[in-house]
């Protein structure tokens, strides 16, 4: 399961891999590869995803990094409640879960457990070892106007984590 799923970088990496996937996020992309749901989140019980091998998430980040600019006046700080619900699902679901976002989300969310580029990772499923990064345009930068193609998770990164769970599994 793909939450946020945007235009699907988990997904391209994970069908790589030979698993079937749904993508939940509130905006459709024409690009993305997967089985698509318009829905917010929010709503979703996570018991109805039981049996799933891995859920994925990558909240919007903007609240995160925007948080940082300089000269931005700081605000009581961002909201989490996207993130609590990807935990929630995960939780009642009983499915490990691999949730990213931008290391300036650590002073709200945590410590990450990995990193990979500017692409860091939270949750129990996060594999011990991740492939070597390869040096690319930070995803905080601000000069790109493509928001959605800079959240792109890298298929190296998906790949990676779906070929950490099709060893683990059947492959979905």
């Amino acid at each position: 399961m793909d939450l946020f799923c945007g235009r699907g970088g988990w997904t391209r990496g994970l069908l790589a891999q030979g698993f079937w996937v749904v993508g939940f996020d509130i905006v459709r992309f024409r690009d993305y590869p997967g089985h698509l749901v318009i829905q917010d989140v929010r709503t979703l019980d996570g018991r109805q995803f039981r049996g799933f091998d891995l859920i994925v998430a990558s909240p919007p980040c903007n609240e995160f990094s925007m948080f940082f600019w300089p000269g931005r006046l700081k605000p009581p700080g961002p909201s989490t409640e996207l993130v609590e619900h990807a935990i929630r699902i995960s939780r009642e679901a009983g499915v490990p879960l691999v949730l990213e976002n931008v290391r300036d989300a650590q002073p709200w969310i945590g410590k990450a457990r990995a990193h990979y580029d500017s692409f860091y990772l939270w949750g129990d499923g996060v594999p011990a070892l991740l492939p070597k990064g390869q040096r690319r345009r930070w995803k905080e930068s601000k000069s790109s106007r493509d928001k959605a193609g800079r959240a792109l998770i890298p298929l190296e990164l998906a790949d990676w984590i779906g070929r950490c769970y099709a060893a683990k599994g059947d492959g979905g």
